[in-house]
């Protein structure tokens, strides 16, 4: 183009900046989004129109039809190259989202917002690192600048003004850093009617004190708070453990998430010997045999020494593709053949057990039912594994309220025969959480003891992400204090998560929205972000214990993040994350999970028909009945009527196969 400008109309420019953003896309997907209220044929035409007209009014080709629309390649797009990061924050145009408004078209002003949030927060992140580099070089006029321009993007933002009063005050202006504190605060009390952060009103009281504000710096979080060197508060539970242990017993855990349940696990056992740990993961209950699969890696892992029967590798091959040696995974034909694969694992774990002393199966209410129904064989079977010698100690550990029907039901058969012995791990007293704080060398333990187990109700995790928090605000007393630290758990996560820059925001929300496959590249992949830009923060995420290593420190954690994501940037996520998923060949119905989540009816009930096909292979024919009645559901939300009620046909042949199964 020679710099004409083209006018096109909003749906149009929302058309180009769509597929900017998210690339190639298929074409009724792109008539739904933009055309939802009109007949499928009829959306589809309007597309076409469309395309024309934008053709004639540039003289150019600007979108490929073919296979999926897409923008011509000889195109760049400020918009994408600044998600990109290739574009700098600060000389790109500000404009490119405003006036594509469209009401009409709900999906696409869900994505609209989402993304003008992202670019709020590239931009936020691109001139809060350009004010750090100009104080570096010592211009401070050039922060202050800089300063005024982040406020212009969001004039109630908290960083800008802290910006503005630190600088301000490194410039020897303690009068005018105060004079913008002061406008801040009337600013929220006008527009909002709130106070401002109590951390930057004592940032105020320091520049009034001749405090000057140093360059900030990310607090440094004990690695004892991670895992508390002392375990307390368990002695009664220990001491049943005890007792189960003597008598050959399995030991179900059980209690709330963020309980300690697996704190208390894994000293029990240790203190017994060496220990097998394997643990479930969310996300991966509609996988068939997920659980299990990565069991048994875990426990060739292990025991690296054990040379399985080329039998015992074929059977696995099932569901290990290490194992396939190029082929296609086989079909499990009949329950002959189950049996015999269940065996297969059976042997596995018989080769695998000798000189560990326990094993703790951990979160198994993320276990698929297949891996759950592979637990009950085993259960079935211990007494073939050997003598008490051979087979280690099982500790099993789960939600309390959060464990299935069916699972629920052969705990307590194994309990009431005499088997096995079910203990609720409960929360931590006063005085417990007293001893925990004292171990952790927090000032005043026994004076702010009795607020946090107000704000914790006695859940150790949530004890712990307090006592991060008071780390993070440099507040360990109540003195002087009405209230030092929130109300609630919810409250101190939250806060938590706010004090994290934006571009460390992004990768943690990314991180939680994968939930089983997180790794750096993952989530670069994800968020299209340089590897380097990621890897720093998660450094950032990691110092504040919000990650470790390659998970989430815990659960709880991961849960709070995705749940307080934003819906629509919730929405982008998972629309990026089946694709990335795709690309990288994970299981069916993990995809079509982020196909759902993202509201992608079609693509969801694609992948959701792969699914059941799998579940199949495996005799899951529940499963695969269940996968298909949602790919069903997913096609009748997308209008497609004769598709969702072939889908039922499937689901109704799925149920009567299941019932022609030999009782189990």
């Amino acid at each position: 183009m020679d710099g004409t400008l083209v006018p096109c109309d909003r749906r149009v420019a929302g058309l180009l900046a769509y597929l900017a953003v998210e690339g190639p896309t298929a074409r009724h997907q792109i008539a739904q989004l933009f055309w939802p209220d009109v007949p499928a044929s009829q959306a589809g035409n309007n597309l076409v129109h469309a395309l024309r007209r934008l053709e004639k009014q540039s003289g150019a080709v600007l979108i490929v039809r073919q296979p999926q629309l897409r923008l011509a390649g000889n195109i760049s797009v400020d918009l994408k190259d600044l998600l990109d990061g290739t574009l700098s924050a600060l000389t790109g145009s500000t404009g490119q989202l405003e006036g594509l408004e469209l009401d009409d078209a709900p999906d696409f002003m869900e994505w609209l917002m989402a993304i003008q949030e992202r670019v709020s927060i590239v931009r936020e992140q691109g001139i809060r690192h350009a004010i750090d580099d100009a104080v570096t070089r010592g211009d401070v006029t050039g922060a202050l600048m800089l300063a005024r321009r982040l406020l212009d993007l969001d004039p109630l933002s908290e960083h800008g003004y802290r910006a503005l009063m630190r600088l301000h005050a490194l410039d020897g202006d303690r009068a005018t850093a105060l004079k913008a504190y002061r406008r801040y605060k009337a600013l929220l009390d006008r527009e909002l009617g709130v106070a401002p952060h109590p951390d930057l009103v004592q940032f105020a009281r320091d520049i009034d004190a001749g405090r000057l504000p140093r360059a900030p710096e990310h607090p440094r979080i004990p690695m004892a708070v991670l895992r508390p060197p002392h375990l307390v508060g368990r002695e009664e539970a220990w001491q049943m453990m005890e007792d189960a242990w003597v008598a050959g017993k399995t030991i179900y855990l059980s209690g709330a998430p963020g309980a300690g349940k697996t704190r208390l696990a894994q000293d029990f056992a240790r203190s017994k010997g060496a220990v097998l740990y394997l643990q479930g993961r969310p996300g991966e209950q509609d996988v068939p045999f997920s659980g299990a699969a990565r069991n048994a890696r875990a426990r060739l892992a292990a025991a690296p020494h054990v040379r399985l029967p080329a039998w015992v590798k074929r059977e696995l091959a099932r569901i290990l593709p290490e194992f396939r040696q190029g082929e296609a995974p086989l079909p499990l034909l009949d329950e002959e053949e189950r049996l015999t694969f269940f065996q297969a694992h059976l042997e596995m774990i018989r080769l695998t057990s000798p000189g560990f002393t326990a094993t703790i199966t951990d979160d198994i209410q993320y276990y698929d039912p297949a891996t759950m129904d592979l637990g009950v064989f085993f259960l079935s079977q211990s007494a073939t594994l050997g003598g008490q010698g051979n087979v280690p100690h099982h500790l099993i550990v789960f939600r309390r309220d959060e464990f299935p029907p069916e699972s629920q039901r052969t705990m307590e058969r194994h309990v009431s025969s005499g088997s096995a012995v079910r203990i609720d791990v409960e929360p931590l007293s006063q005085p417990a959480i007293t001893q925990l704080l004292a171990t952790l060398a927090i000032p005043e333990a026994l004076q702010i003891s009795g607020i946090i187990t107000h704000s914790t109700g006695g859940n150790v995790q949530f004890v712990l992400e307090a006592v991060k928090h008071m780390y993070e605000t440099g507040n360990f007393s109540t003195e002087g204090q009405t209230q030092p630290m929130p109300d609630t758990i919810g409250t101190i996560l939250h806060q938590r998560l706010q004090r994290l820059s934006p571009a460390a925001v992004q990768v943690v929300r990314a991180a939680a929205v994968l939930r089983t496959d997180i790794s750096i590249e993952r989530v670069a992949e994800l968020l299209n972000t340089p590897l380097f830009a990621t890897a720093a923060a998660w450094e950032e995420l990691e110092l504040a214990q919000v990650l470790t290593g390659e998970r989430f420190s815990h659960d709880l954690i991961q849960e709070n993040i995705l749940n307080t994501t934003p819906a629509p940037v919730r929405q982008i996520l998972h629309r990026a994350a089946a694709r990335v998923l795709t690309d990288h060949g994970a299981a069916p119905a993990v995809i079509a999970g982020h196909w759902r989540a993202a509201g992608a009816a079609l693509q969801a009930a694609a992948w959701l028909h792969r699914a059941a096909h799998a579940a199949e292979a495996t005799l899951r024919f529940q499963e695969a009945a269940d996968l298909y009645r949602a790919a069903a559901h997913a096609l009748t939300d997308a209008g497609e009527a004769s598709q969702a009620h072939a889908a039922l046909e499937l689901a109704a042949r799925a149920d009567i196969a299941h019932a022609q199964l030999p009782a189990r």
